[in-house]
């Protein structure tokens, strides 16, 4: 194996070279569809401890799905998800919920509780999971919010909140409890440019003060590859390319050419799959 900083483009997907060092994730020869739909299909990548891991690709590559099967929402149909030396899938319950102890995810849409303050929505995980004197969760939360420069909002509401405000809140509720690894799935949807240079500013500061390992499913590509140390490209259920930020602008593959331009020609299709499109203007109607 070869560094990232060192990395270089191989022929064929299933040949990319993956960072080495001591690895958080591991995903092998993993299969997973729902009924005839195949959304990975032999799927290998490797997450690093302690770096920035961004996984791109179209919207449908099965980004989301993947941090599903990383935190154990989901099990594959074929093939092993590991985090920490820890097979996912094999897990009881109980073993499950300790390893999600050492995990925090900002959601897509953030997930607050609208019925709770910004103050009580970062202390939920830490009323949950500990047993903390309510000094020790004052004093907890409003860490977590000076982290995130919204200390001065505890008091409001999720409705009294800005689309990026918000976003920062999700964040601070999920690193209440301290996670060593954190899944931030879509963090820059709907937020205008001053609200994501934050949100990316605070990514990175966390991931290098805290020592975390962050993996970040997106399809911002121009942002993402600015903040991470590695990233994949998955489409047709595959890795399609994988490397440093400096080896994924370079690549040749049609797929990370087409996804970084941003062109509408390449083999992403722009039709979902489906029959001739005569047979559905002249032929038979199908009940909708």
């Amino acid at each position: 194996m070869t560094t990232p900083s060192s990395s270089r483009q191989l022929t064929g997907s299933a040949d990319f070279i993956l960072p080495s060092g001591r690895n958080t994730i591991r995903v092998q020869d993993v299969d997973f569809g729902y009924g005839s739909r195949v959304v990975f299909s032999g799927l290998d990548l490797t997450v690093p401890e302690g770096q920035i891991t961004a996984i791109l690709g179209p919207s449908g590559s099965g980004k989301s799905t993947l941090i599903e099967l990383m935190t154990g929402q989901k099990k594959a149909l074929r093939g092993q998800v590991e985090v920490g030396g820890e097979e996912v899938g094999a897990l009881s319950r109980q073993a499950l919920y300790r390893l999600r102890r050492r995990m925090g995810v900002l959601f897509q849409d953030g997930a607050l509780f609208t019925d709770l303050s910004v103050f009580e929505n970062v202390a939920f995980p830490v009323r949950e999971h500990t047993h903390l004197a309510e000094a020790l969760i004052h004093h907890l939360v409003f860490m977590k919010l000076e982290a995130v420069g919204l200390r001065g909002a505890h008091s409001l509401y999720p409705s009294e909140l800005s689309g990026g405000m918000a976003r920062r809140v999700a964040l601070a509720r999920s690193i209440v409890l301290d996670p060593l690894i954190m899944f931030y799935d879509e963090p820059l949807v709907g937020l205008d440019p001053i609200a994501m240079g934050m949100i990316l500013r605070l990514i990175v500061h966390l991931n290098r003060s805290l020592g975390i390992t962050s993996v970040i499913v997106s399809h911002d590509v121009t942002e993402m590859l600015e903040v991470a140390d590695w990233c994949y490209l998955i489409a047709e259920g595959r890795v399609q390319g994988a490397g440093s930020p400096a080896v994924i602008r370079e690549m040749e593959s049609p797929w990370v050419r087409q996804f970084v331009s941003g062109s509408a020609e390449g083999p992403v299709p722009f039709h979902y799959p489906s029959r001739e499109y005569t047979a559905d203007l002249f032929g038979k109607v199908r009940p909708a």
